[in-house]
């Protein structure tokens, strides 16, 4: 059974959120970042948008294009159990979602925030049998020297417990190896000199997540005033329509307005839809 939002969060940032004020009980991520009944414990704090309802309605997945943005690139990573694969590997059997974090990230608008992301849209996807095997989610961290693979496998542990969502947490074996990656994605980090302790760095880093599409394509990226869930989980139910419209055997659609999209899922074969492994068109 997937872990509640809160049983999760509170393992991983008890701490941090003592230090902001926000109390314990809490059924879900998303009640952190309201703005009802804020006490004077919060004043001061500021949450990305993230955190609470989406300030307005998300267009309905399907009613509007995703545009190809970049090509998503590889790189050497290390897995939970410290094989060395190309990051590339774990591209293209699924839509993707890629986070850079770095563990002990301590800012509630930065990696907690990402995660927090992914969570929740992995834990929606899992209760729907049609859609739980086509997403992939991917927390690559940007500091080796501490985040090695069994940290990462341990960090991974906590988050994801029993459930079944497919999500990988990865390392590298360097800053070597890793600093390629970032460049290629334009993920700004920079490490802070001044704030390095006995197990535990800081860093300055821009909050990005991408959403990479089956033919290794970025299709979105997501920034700090820009990533929610609703928002997310309508870009990757976009792209699922997309990809089943492009699985039908004329592989072309006269228009992909929602009510074509709609249909072009209603033509693909019941068996195929409760099929947890449907076919991919590799």
């Amino acid at each position: 059974m997937a872990r509640s939002l809160w049983s999760v969060w509170a393992g991983l940032h008890c701490v941090l959120f003592a230090a902001l004020g926000f109390a314990p009980g809490s059924d879900s991520w998303a009640q952190v970042g309201s703005t009802e009944n804020d006490d004077t414990s919060r004043q001061g704090v500021y949450l990305a948008p993230g955190w609470g309802e989406l300030s307005f309605q998300a267009p309905a997945a399907g009613t509007y294009e995703l545009p190809v943005i970049d090509t998503a690139a590889g790189g050497e990573v290390l897995d939970s159990n410290g094989k060395a694969i190309n990051l590339t590997d774990l591209l293209g059997e699924k839509l993707t979602l890629l986070s850079f974090i770095y563990r002990t990230c301590d800012d509630v608008n930065g990696c907690p925030l990402s995660t927090m992301v992914l969570y929740t849209i992995g834990s929606k996807l899992a209760m729907q049998p049609e859609l739980q095997d086509r997403l992939r989610l991917l927390t690559l961290s940007f500091d080796p020297q501490f985040d090695t693979p069994q940290v990462m496998q341990d960090y991974g542990e906590s988050i994801v417990g029993d459930s079944e969502i497919d999500w990988h947490f990865l390392t590298t074996a360097s800053e070597s190896k890793i600093q390629p990656i970032l460049d290629a994605y334009q993920q700004s980090v920079v490490a802070d000199p001044d704030a390095e302790g006995v197990g535990k760095r800081k860093f300055s880093h821009l909050l990005r997540v991408y959403l990479i599409d089956r033919k290794n394509q970025i299709r979105n990226i997501y920034s700090l005033s820009f990533i929610h869930p609703d928002i997310l989980i309508n870009d990757v139910k976009t792209l699922l329509l997309e990809q089943l419209a492009e699985e039908l055997p004329n592989g072309h659609l006269p228009g992909k307005t929602a009510a074509t999209l709609a249909k072009a899922a209603a033509r693909v074969s019941s068996e195929r839809l409760s099929d947890a492994n449907i076919k991919d068109t590799r």
